[in-house]
Parts: structure tokens; sequence; C-alpha cells
């Protein structure tokens, strides 16, 4: 009798470690954590590997407690002794993230946005002088802030490429980040390509402001010296007209006295 009895309950715990599980996993679907996080406890510490598992995830990835590896290890751990697969996989990517330690932090801690600067694109600054006297002159400067310009806007199509803000960060270094890291990363690149983009757009202001300004010069210049040639032009025209229009005088010899 005690037999029939102990199975009885054995079988009804078994159905309520169900039933938590179901609504455990449910909680984390929903990102309640804390639910997901007391069930997830209770089951772990009763041997369910997938509990154990999920659990290690939560520790993982700082999902409604602090990102705590050695936690994360330890229960991933007893999934995988357990029989779980996933937390293989799982102790395999926390493996990969200390390989890959220094590409996380670089994303999360120090990422300035060099990778898409605009002295990435080695654009040849245009030479512009005060002025120009020729067309061949006037076409070389032309022609240069034309070429930068056309860099400029490639570094430009290159940087809304990136956006938004996550989208560079290499998809193997993705994999290994936890939301705080990712979300943190998406923050600093944020910040970094609103530098680079001001930056970019600084120089290209005032690589036009000089150009409008030697365009003003140079076609200032070009007034004058035309109409310098049209007075010159014009007095010639006018000394030919004079030469034209003077009698020729005939001198007869003064006679002998």
């Amino acid at each position: 009798m005690k037999k029939i009895v102990f199975s009885a309950l054995l079988l009804f715990s078994s159905a309520v470690y169900a039933d938590d599980l179901t609504d455990a996993n449910k909680f984390l679907q929903s990102k309640a954590y804390p639910q997901a996080l007391d069930l997830y406890k209770k089951l772990a510490q009763a041997g369910n590997a997938e509990a154990q598992f999920h659990l290690g995830e939560m520790y993982l990835y700082g999902e409604g407690v602090g990102v705590d590896a050695v936690q994360a290890g330890q229960w991933f751990g007893q999934a995988s002794k357990a029989g779980n697969k996933n937390a293989d996989a799982a102790l395999a990517l926390m493996a990969s993230r200390v390989e890959r330690k220094g590409d996380i932090d670089y994303y999360v801690n120090s990422y300035a946005g060099e990778d898409i600067a605009l002295s990435k694109m080695k654009c040849v600054t245009p030479v512009i002088p005060e002025f120009s006297k020729t067309k061949r002159q006037i076409r070389a400067v032309a022609d240069s802030v034309d070429a930068w310009m056309t860099c400029y806007n490639s570094f430009v199509s290159k940087l809304n490429a990136s956006l938004p803000p996550g989208k560079a960060i290499p998809s193997a270094i993705e994999a290994l980040m936890n939301e705080q890291e990712f979300e943190k990363a998406k923050l600093r690149m944020d910040v970094a390509y609103a530098r680079v983009s001001a930056d970019g757009r600084e120089l290209a202001q005032k690589i036009l402001a000089q150009r409008d300004e030697w365009q003003a010069r140079t076609e200032k210049y070009l007034l004058a010296e035309n109409k310098k040639i049209q007075t010159e032009n014009e007095m010639s025209e006018l000394d030919r007209s004079r030469s034209a229009n003077t009698p020729q005088w005939v001198t007869s010899p003064v006679p002998n006295k």
C-alpha cells in the first residue's frame, strides 16, 4: 500500500514540476524575469536539466539577475551532466566568450568609429588657390574638388550602410554578447557615428566654402582681365581710327635762297 501511495505522490510531483516548467518558460519568453527565475531555481535545485540550462542562461545574459559567469557555468555543467545538449552548446559558447573577450570589449568599451571614419577613405584634399588665371588652372581645381566630393559621398554611403548602430558588429561577435553588452555597444556606436558624421560634414563644408571663395575671386579676376583687354582693344581701335583719318600732308621742298 505504501508503494502505491508513493507512486501516486511521485506522479503528482512530476505533474506539478511539468506545470512549473511550462510556466517558467512562458515567463522567460515574455521577459517576466523575476517570476521565471524563482521557478527555474526551484526546478533546477530539484534536478530538472532543462531548468538548470535556462537558469544558466539567465545568469549568463543577466536576465533578471546580475551577470554571473561562474553561476552560469555551474548550472550549464549540471545540465550537461544530465544530458542536456543545449547546455553543451552553452558551455562551448562560454569558452568562445573567453577566447573573444578582446573583440567583445572593443565594441562595448573602445569602439570609436575608426572603421568608417572619413580618414579611412583616404580622400585627396583639394589644393584650392586664392584664384585661378587660366582655363587649365580652373579645370584642375574644379576636378580636384569634384573628386573629393565623390569620395566624401562614398563615405556617407558607407556610414549609412552601417546603420542602425549595432548592425556592423560581426555576427560571430554579436552571438557571444549578452543583452547588456549589445545594448551598451549600440549606444557607443551611435555616439561614434554621430561624431564621425559631424567631423566629415564640417570638413565638407569647409572645402565647399573655400571653393566658393575661390570661384568668386576667380570670376572677379577674369572680369577685370576681360575689361582690361576690352579697354586695350578699344584704345587700339581708336588709335587705328585716328591714323586712318589723319591727312597726309605734302611738304614742298624749301627753295634755296
